[in-house]
């Protein structure tokens, strides 16, 4: 008995340290109610150099892609552009939108190429200033993405990376209200997110007990269930309500 559960322990808690120093670290961790550094310097679709302050005076929903991106990326803007015109404020006054690419070696003219290609798509009036696209260098994309909490890597051939499919709403002075997972989001779900940044709110992180379940497969670039987290959690309760009914049981039959 003690054999088997040293084994499950050591399986449970030191197996994820050594997958995290066998891959790469991708995933998303919640940070909500801290902020992103809005000192931070981009340049926006027309070349220009613009902080983060300037773009986020309202409630704004950061949106990390890669312009490149062949899958996911593409399918969360281009589905974005089709939530967009259902969300019940008004672009440009009561909130904003700012895509940034990950990607350091990515260009303005990539960026100024999506955003005409993600505006015409909108098909509907969208005021052009309140979707931004952006382009930075490593260090600062690695500084939004790490205070975000937003973890990604190059992929095993070095040319695609892999990433959390995910955007997050932050208020006027930067401070993450809620993460919004999924490569499509209702429009609910993005006029709440705005809505709570307006007003001060921070989102509940409901999702930590699918998270414990669950884990993103960056390869297949969906969530997988952990059959190995659960299953060893399920054993050690069982085995510690087994052993606690031995010990009780034993002091009962000495009394």
């Amino acid at each position: 008995m003690r054999i088997l559960l040293i084994f499950i322990l050591l399986l449970v808690f030191l197996g994820p340290l050594y997958a995290s120093e066998t891959t790469p670290r991708v995933e998303l961790v919640e940070r909500l109610g801290e902020k992103i550094p809005l000192e931070l310097s981009f340049k926006d679709a027309s070349g220009a150099d613009i902080q983060l302050r300037e773009l986020i005076d309202r409630p704004t929903l950061m949106v990390p892609v890669y312009y490149n991106c062949r899958s996911v990326c593409n399918f969360m803007l281009g589905g974005l552009s089709q939530v967009l015109p259902e969300v019940r404020l008004e672009p440009g006054e009561d909130y904003r939108v700012v895509a940034f690419s990950f990607d350091p070696e990515e260009t303005v003219e990539l960026a100024k190429h999506n955003k005409k290609t993600y505006l015409t798509a909108i098909q509907a009036p969208f005021p052009a200033e309140a979707w931004s696209f952006l382009t930075g260098t490593e260090e600062n994309i690695l500084k939004l993405t790490d205070a975000a909490g937003y973890y990604f890597a190059k992929d095993k051939n070095g040319v695609d990376f892999l990433h959390p499919v995910a955007a997050f709403v932050v208020m006027s002075d930067g401070t993450i209200v809620r993460y919004l997972i999924g490569q499509r989001f209702m429009p609910l779900d993005v006029s709440m997110a705005l809505y709570e940044a307006s007003e001060g709110r921070i989102g509940t992180p409901i999702r930590k007990a699918l998270e414990f379940c669950f884990t993103y497969d960056p390869e297949g670039r969906r969530y997988v269930f952990n059959l190995l987290r659960v299953s060893g959690t399920v054993i050690l309760l069982t085995l510690g309500s087994f052993l606690a009914f031995l010990i009780f049981s034993g002091r009962k039959k000495k009394q």
